[in-house]
């Protein structure tokens, strides 16, 4: 089974976010195109540019201190590939 690649970028308009997200957004497309099962943007008012993968947020452009590299999104991913969250127990 493939893993699920849920993308969630969250972009604050009033900082000069949106093209960064756009262009991210863009990227991501085009590198892993029918990987990702949903990518989503949304303008926020708290927040400069941050990624979530997955429900885990992956980068954050107020801590690193600039835009998220397509090729960080893409480590984060191969490392969720490699060490998938733990499922819950199936009941009978």
């Amino acid at each position: 089974m493939v893993p699920s690649l849920d993308i969630v970028v969250h972009y604050n308009i009033e900082r000069g976010f949106e093209e960064p997200a756009l262009r991210l957004a863009r990227r991501l497309f085009a590198e892993l195109d029918e990987a990702i099962t949903s990518l989503a943007l949304f303008p926020v008012a708290d927040e400069d540019l941050d990624v979530y993968l997955n429900g885990h947020l992956v980068h954050s452009t107020t801590r690193a201190g600039r835009p998220p590299r397509v090729a960080e999104i893409l480590a984060a991913r191969a490392a969720t590939d490699r060490h998938p969250p733990p499922t819950e127990p199936r009941t009978r």
